[in-house]
């Protein structure tokens, strides 16, 4: 890993200081291979192409050595893996790191156990097989998670971490579950026992009002409940029988009127 990072850093430096610059009017300058095509400016880099108007150009600087040129010359002549090989490192001590990986990888096409090109690319040989990437972390014992690798021991607890997290989580949405269970058949009963009471309720009404027909008379004086008609017992009636009794809870309010020419 610390090969790779080295290699990186020097091909970084080696561009720097071989690659041509162009300088844009606002001040923003471009280092890389630059050619001239048309009223065109193009600055190739390690890992892409920008284009630029000339008139957005102010200055172009040159190293004074046509690089892209000398490479694709010297590239018709490279075909077998020992000349690949030679271009490769010529091209990454130019600044070309693009194209020197390009290199590299149709080096393995031609012989996959090149240990230089295969370590320039990031392989690692574990076990006799080249790997690389997450091949490469996982048979060195490292664990990936939440897209970061870490040792095997870390990884295991902060595992059991989130297992465990789970379960609690779990464990209260079955408890809110079970409490909105238990709400609503409260609810449903409570609704059913309201329906009960409503029932008894007018019952009573009814057997109260046929009671006192059979045995009382009609006034329009305020009556038990709050009404503006209420019902007069003759104390012979009273004596002899007793109205309905009414249901265990209170009525909500006072019976609906009836009219008082109502025979009997």
């Amino acid at each position: 890993m610390n090969t790779v990072r080295t290699l990186c850093l020097s091909l970084a430096l080696a561009s720097a200081a071989l690659a041509d610059e162009v300088t844009l009017k606002n001040g923003s300058s471009f280092s890389g291979i630059v050619r001239e095509q048309g009223d065109k400016v193009i600055v190739e880099m390690d890992f892409g192409t920008m284009t630029f108007k000339k008139v957005d150009v102010r200055a172009i600087s040159r190293n004074g050595e046509d690089i892209l040129s000398q490479f694709q010359d010297k590239a018709r002549t490279a075909t077998d893996v020992k000349s690949m090989m030679e271009l490769a490192g010529w091209a990454r001590d130019k600044g070309l790191a693009a194209r020197a990986t390009e290199l590299y990888r149709k080096v393995l096409l031609l012989d996959p156990d090149q240990a230089e090109a295969r370590k320039v690319l990031g392989y690692e040989k574990v076990n006799g097989l080249w790997l690389t990437g997450d091949d490469l972390m996982t048979a060195r014992g490292f664990v990936k998670v939440g897209g970061k690798w870490m040792a095997k021991d870390t990884a295991d607890r902060i595992l059991e971490q989130e297992a465990q997290a789970r379960i609690e989580t779990d464990r209260l949405a079955q408890i809110r579950r079970e409490g909105d269970q238990r709400h609503e058949q409260e609810m449903s009963k409570i609704a059913l026992e309201r329906e009960r009471l409503e029932i008894e309720k007018k019952r009573w009404y009814e057997e109260r009002e046929r009671w006192y027909w059979r045995h009382g008379a009609w006034s329009y004086a305020p009556g038990p409940f709050g009404g503006v008609a209420g019902y007069i017992l003759p104390a012979t009636a009273a004596a002899q029988t007793v109205p309905p009794t009414p249901p265990t809870v209170v009525p909500l309010g006072p019976p609906s009127p009836v009219p008082p020419n109502r025979p009997r």
